[in-house]
């Protein structure tokens, strides 16, 4: 394609007299006239892509692709734009309906705002909210890392509301006083199997719940409010992932108790490919002992529940990532598992029966050392390799010496964060799986991963495939999605942009105009100034 010439809509044309191809299946559908990305070392990128059904029958030239078509074939003449296979987000956390009044402070919590700015935003939610209802905000380290003075200050701010304040990177909620009375906590309660309750020098609550102490309230208020609740809510979700151009996502069961999360994305019908992963918690399920290996459960064509997820040490943010280093304004703390080496050898030892694909948030490099030391122990490479252990983050693999066990013993890294050492990692012959964790849209990562001027950047062609069909890999998926191929799934995402020439700085705003899954259309643009597809015969 001619620099310039890009036409400003996709068109979709119809086919007269066009004679049938010698292949076994007529297409339904033609993409032709596009740079088209297939993730194939054979054909890595292409003109035309045919679909039968929900399967991909031809990749190639325009030709090539169209001598397949007779006159039932819809045409879409890409003017050439971009596409690539089905964007696959290896990591979110989703479920659930509003079980609070929200409270917004005037800058966000990735901002870290103050105590008191919380404070005011939490009063001025209170003003309005019903008598005993929950008020919630979205809070930094500002809160978290000083429970006591948060919980005074939002008693005083709430006037006799129960407060939820959630870490906006996800670990660590704090309750202040009404909100422990609330959910039933006292000085009384003993920390539980992953979960830690914050106390003062004198032993009472400050009102700070780490990990699953936290986990387990965040899934009961978010469970409390039933199915049918949270059905619009994810529906919603569902439409912007699909504008997104993503096509599958893997959700770890985080926020609603499984047969609920199931129920909800079974009843919403949605043309999203979901993935359940199981968060056990100790209120809903025996943790401390043999978990069963239930293995993958297929509950729809779309939806199905595979694999089991531990966080195993919190991040830097709250300081709780277990180091090998003191934290620079800690002397002598280097955060802590959250699990002894007895309850990780446990489920290390579960997963070495190859039915349920282990899922592990390891953070510091500490808790890294200590997880591949006990995979050593327990079996060799040769076994580990064929399970495909995640490591979330991965943030730990911080050395080629470490790189190199984890590439042994065939790690998988999901939802490698902005920062991340790509090209080590990459070269070192570790997979990576995008994932969004509540926020980091597709090509936002995308940008952070081939900017030219980090040093650790990758190439704009290895990033599409840990969008694709890394993600793919993560989920033992990849002879289903994640490339374009003869006998591949049909998931595919036209781009409002060409992710391959667009600036840098630009590249955060590219969105899907066409997203379709299993063969059929899943969303379509019809914005102003973007490309877009009017659909006849």
């Amino acid at each position: 394609m001619k620099k310039g010439l890009r036409a400003k809509y996709l068109s979709v044309l119809v086919l007269g007299l066009i004679p049938a191809a010698a292949a076994a299946q007529t297409p339904d559908l033609i993409l032709r006239n596009g740079h088209i990305f297939t993730g194939t070392s054979a054909h890595l990128w292409v003109q035309a892509v045919s679909i039968s059904g929900d399967r991909i029958v031809t990749v190639g030239t325009d030709a090539e692709v169209m001598s397949g078509a007779d006159i039932h074939t819809q045409v879409v003449d890409l003017h050439g734009a971009m596409a690539m296979p089905g964007i696959n987000d290896c990591h979110d956390h989703i479920g659930g309906a509003q079980f609070a009044v929200e409270a917004h402070t005037k800058r966000p919590a990735q901002a870290d705002p103050s105590i008191a700015e919380v404070a005011e935003a939490i009063h001025s939610a209170a003003v309005g909210a019903k008598s005993g209802e929950w008020v919630e905000a979205e809070v930094g380290p500002a809160l978290i890392r000083h429970p006591e003075k948060a919980r005074i200050a939002m008693d005083k701010a709430a006037a006799g509301h129960p407060v939820f304040l959630a870490a906006w990177w996800g670990h660590g909620i704090l309750l202040n006083t009404q909100g422990l009375a609330k959910v039933g906590i006292d000085d009384s309660v003993r920390d539980i199997a992953g979960g830690h309750y914050d106390r003062d020098a004198l032993g009472h609550l400050t009102g700070l719940l780490e990990e699953n102490t936290g986990n387990a309230i965040r899934r009961r208020l978010y469970s409390q409010m039933g199915v049918g609740p949270a059905i619009a809510p994810f529906r919603e979700y569902a439409q912007g992932r699909l504008e997104q151009g993503v096509t599958s996502v893997q959700v770890m069961a985080t926020s609603q108790k499984l047969s609920d999360l199931q129920k909800v994305f079974v009843e919403s019908q949605t043309p999203l490919r979901l993935r359940i992963m199981r968060f056990p918690m100790p209120a809903e399920d025996a943790i401390d002992k043999e978990p069963a290996s239930t293995g993958e459960q297929v509950l729809t064509p779309l939806v199905r529940v595979a694999g089991v997820k531990w966080v195993l040490d919190g991040t830097p943010i709250e300081e709780l990532a277990y180091q090998t280093k003191d934290y620079a304004d800690r002397p002598g703390w280097r955060g802590r598992p959250n699990f002894n080496k007895q309850f990780i050898e446990m489920q290390l030892r579960s997963a070495l029966n190859g039915r349920d694909q282990l899922i592990l948030h390891v953070v510091g490099d500490a808790m890294t050392d200590q997880v591949l030391d006990q995979m050593e122990n327990l079996a060799s490479p040769k076994v580990w390799r064929p399970l495909r252990v995640r490591f979330e983050h991965g943030d730990g693999l911080t050395t080629p010496g470490r790189m190199e066990r984890a590439k042994k013993l065939g790690i998988v890294i999901g939802q490698p964060r902005p920062g991340r050492p790509f090209r080590a990692l990459v070269a070192a012959g570790i997979p990576l799986a995008y994932g969004s964790d509540v926020g980091m849209a597709p090509f936002f990562m995308f940008a952070r991963m081939t900017d030219t001027h980090d040093l650790n950047s990758i190439s704009r062609e290895q990033a599409l495939t840990v969008l694709t069909s890394g993600s793919a890999f993560a989920e033992f998926k990849e002879q289903e999605k994640g490339t374009l191929a003869a006998g591949m799934l049909a998931d595919i995402a036209v781009l409002s942009q060409d992710a391959m020439t667009t600036p840098t700085d630009l590249l955060p705003g590219t969105k899907s105009v066409l997203t379709i899954v299993a063969g059929k259309v899943a969303y379509r643009s019809n914005g102003a100034g973007v490309l877009a597809v009017s659909w006849s015969r």
